[in-house]
């Protein structure tokens, strides 16, 4: 019997490690170049039309996405895993307030700094949330096909075949990538969602102040933008408020109160901070019930019921039982529901990176025609005069110079700086910390009883590129402008991902691959 030496045994395991990974993120990009080509050819009439997208989209989630979810969780959780799962949830959560605060810092230094406010807010929600379900769901499927994977993170008995722990090791995968996902989703509601609109009215707020200054006879004041947090403020939290009450500004002064007497500052300081908190309060309200009515959770519900039942488990997934059919079906329609959203995801970059270029300046169209009406009813006038005629004039010059203004705040590109900036604190800082967190916790004993493939899970999450939600909620509320800056930053991060998401990949199986006797990898 021949002895291999250790560095070779290690070298050949990192080899087989590198290659895995590179093999995953191939896949991914593969199909992301099939929906890009697919998106643009052929030109007259493409396959996947940017008029499609939003019912293909929709369609994806709901007939593809939600089997997934229930099929992976009921078929691959048991009752005794579901008390490590509570660990990828606060992951999760911990992860995405990472890479928001990653990318706040990063923005203050003077190398990233990004200028304008409101682009700065908008894109650093895009990079605390990332693209967590289409690219991961194709990512451990392709990884577990590797032995050095699925022996690996295998924690049953070694009669075990291949097919069985590749099985375990996607659907043990698969469940952490949807529990995740719901830590996602409610930060998204009571984080993301306020501050996108928030950043999104901002920037809508200066494009109007820009070009009502053509206008003389209201020329912009000093505090045009100094109020305008607080103008946000009101509409977003009119916006958390609404289902709640639509007279709430019209309260009457209580009986016995001189509308006459000014507070204190005492008394106003405390009853801002009441408002601020029952607005707080209101915000997570408001978030933790859009989690719990969205169809996703309720699929998550229904699917750790399902494994928590053997028998209905068995009955749904087990080769011969009863209701195979069903469970087939779920699971086959969950199968496409990855490689669909990676279409999608690759064709709306295109679309969006299209519209940008070719769309005409917003009220273009609308100024042009009042201009022309105004024009034809001032030939059929009576009157004819001079004065008449200046305005005219007036009117017609002030038009073309809105349409300029508005010519220019369309065309508006992101800096090279902002571009590096996201990058980097997306795809490269946000990454290495998490991967640091987990080498020293491993080292501390912090992490004893971490579920390996969860750390695996967690690194992989935390280096993908930016959620296409995020774009589309900004367009959803007419913020088309600053939609169009979050989608031209993702186009080349989604690129520049094709290597660092191979190489986080490779480090994350270094880092979370136990040892033969189970140890971690400070113990190697």
């Amino acid at each position: 019997m021949v002895v291999r030496p250790l560095d070779t045994t290690m070298s050949e395991a990192i080899t087989s490690v590198i290659i895995a990974s590179a093999s995953a993120v191939a896949k991914v990009f593969v199909i992301g170049a099939i929906g890009y080509v697919s998106a643009i050819r052929p030109k007259a009439a493409p396959i996947l039309p940017a008029s499609a997208m939003n019912a293909i989209s929709k369609m994806n989630f709901n007939l593809l996405i939600i089997p997934l979810v229930y099929s992976a969780l009921a078929s691959g959780v048991t009752p005794s895993a579901l008390g490590s799962l509570w660990i990828v949830l606060v992951s999760g959560i911990g992860v995405i307030c990472l890479s928001y605060a990653v990318a706040s810092l990063l923005g203050k230094l003077p190398f990233f700094r990004v200028d304008d406010r409101t682009d700065f807010d908008a894109l650093r929600i895009a990079a605390a949330f990332p693209n967590i379900v289409a690219l991961p769901i194709l990512i451990f499927p392709t990884l577990c096909e590797f032995p050095v994977v699925y022996n690996a993170f295998y924690e049953g008995g070694n009669e075990s075949t291949d097919g069985e722990k590749y099985k375990s090791c996607v659907d043990e995968s698969n469940a952490m990538i949807f529990v995740y996902f719901f830590a996602w989703n409610l930060l998204y509601w009571i984080i993301g969602y306020p501050t996108l609109v928030a950043a999104g009215k901002k920037r809508q707020m200066k494009n109007d102040a820009t070009l009502s200054a053509t206008e003389p006879h209201n020329p912009p004041s000093d505090n045009t933008f100094d109020n305008e947090e607080l103008q946000v403020k009101i509409d977003v939290e009119g916006d958390n408020q609404e289902r709640q009450s639509n007279n709430s500004s019209a309260a009457s002064v209580p009986k016995g109160i001189d509308e006459n007497v000014v507070p204190d500052e005492d008394t106003k300081d405390g009853s801002e901070a009441r408002k601020r908190f029952k607005g707080l309060i209101t915000l997570v309200t408001n978030a933790i019930i859009q989690t719990l009515k969205s169809p996703g959770f309720v699929a998550m519900v229904l699917g750790v019921i399902t494994a928590c039942i053997p028998p209905l488990r068995d009955a749904l997934f087990s080769t011969g039982g009863p209701l195979r059919f069903l469970g087939s079906a779920l699971e086959s329609l969950g199968r496409a529901g990855a490689s669909v959203g990676t279409l999608v995801v690759a064709a709306s970059l295109v679309h969006q990176a299209n519209a940008v270029e070719n769309s005409p300046a917003q009220g273009a169209d609308t100024e042009v025609g009042a201009l022309n009406v105004s024009t034809s009813n001032n030939e059929h006038s009576s009157s004819g005069t001079s004065l008449r005629e200046s305005m005219r004039r007036r009117r017609s010059s002030l038009s073309q110079l809105s349409i300029r203004v508005m010519d220019a705040i369309k065309k508006r590109k992101p800096t090279l700086r902002m571009h590096f900036w996201f990058c980097i604190s997306r795809l490269i800082v946000t990454p290495a910390i998490v991967c640091l967190l987990i080498i020293a916790g491993d080292c501390g004993g912090i992490l004893n009883g971490f579920p390996s493939l969860a750390k695996l899970v967690v690194i992989v999450n935390s280096c993908l590129p930016g959620a296409q939600l995020i774009v589309l909620t900004l367009k959803s509320r007419g913020l088309s402008e600053s939609a169009s800056i979050v989608a031209q930053v993702y186009l080349p991060s989604y690129l520049f991902s094709v290597v660092t998401i191979a190489a986080w990949t490779s480090l994350g199986l270094i880092i979370s691959t136990p040892n033969e006797d189970g140890s971690s990898f400070c113990n190697r």
